[in-house]
């Protein structure tokens, strides 16, 4: 019985493809934007293939929907988690269950790393604490995630440029509080997972360097210190002047990913 139910899940992993950024219909996209609107589960998208503002009124599909965009981009984690390919780490300075929380000495950052041993994954920050809640489509969205605004910023990238991402996640101290990484992935991420900071390799400031991250269709960042990216602290800058509005227009989300991506180099 468990043995058929695991091809089962095997065979749902392997037929959606590769691991990247997912849209509502299942299909890749190189990186998308969603803001979710300041109460309940609405919320607008754009993304790499129509770069066209979307509502989750255009397809009947809120934030929490378990064939969604959100839903679409972890599956690999909810149908297979822990083969010898597939990587991940969950990490959040507010992590589930409600009322845990890391202490003061790790960083104050939301995102998910998730990625194919030698092929692509997927680089997913947010702002909703507890997220994802468990790894279940059908219970992966934090019910306290429906107050305030929120937003995901998803980016796919090609597996080497883990390596770089690992050592940002190792400079800003983030807190892992799910992972599956096999042994042979990039030192840097393992390291990630280690929860005694004071187990976790030295790096002073001579180490933390401009890097240029390239998503998997070539789209470049300048990805810079220990903020991450500077365009990541701006784009949160202006999600926090958006957030006080009660729309999101096609502007707005221009000035997103002006804000996210127009790095110097």
């Amino acid at each position: 019985m468990w043995r058929i139910l695991l091809m089962v899940s095997l065979l749902c992993w392997s037929a959606d493809g590769r691991v990247t950024c997912r849209d509502n219909n299942n299909g890749e996209v190189d990186w998308y934007i969603i803001y979710k609107a300041p109460a309940g589960l609405e919320y607008l998208y754009i993304d790499s293939a129509g770069r066209k503002m979307e509502t989750s009124k255009d397809h009947n599909k809120l934030i929490d929907h378990p064939d969604g965009v959100l839903a679409n981009t972890l599956r690999p984690i909810f149908t297979n988690p822990t083969t010898d390919n597939l990587g991940f780490i969950t990490y959040s300075d507010q992590p589930p269950p409600i009322g845990t929380g890391p202490g003061s000495k790790f960083g104050h950052s939301k995102g998910l790393v998730m990625m194919e041993k030698d092929e692509t994954g997927v680089w997913l920050l947010h702002s909703t604490p507890q997220f994802p809640f468990t790894r279940d489509q059908n219970n992966f969205y934090p019910s306290s995630g429906a107050t305030k605004a929120q937003t995901f910023i998803c980016v796919t990238f090609n597996y080497d440029q883990f390596q770089h991402i690992g050592e940002h996640l190792l400079d800003i101290a983030a807190y892992p509080f799910d992972h599956h990484l096999p042994d042979d992935f990039h030192k840097e991420l393992i390291d990630v997972t280690e929860k005694d900071l004071k187990k976790r390799p030295k790096r002073d400031a001579n180490q933390v360097k401009t890097r240029e991250l390239t998503s998997a269709q070539s789209m470049s960042a300048g990805f810079v210190s220990t903020g991450l990216i500077a365009g990541i602290i701006s784009a949160g800058l202006t999600f926090e002047s958006i957030a006080k509005k009660q729309y999101m227009d096609e502007m707005d989300l221009v000035h997103l990913i002006t804000s996210m991506f127009a790095v110097s180099r």
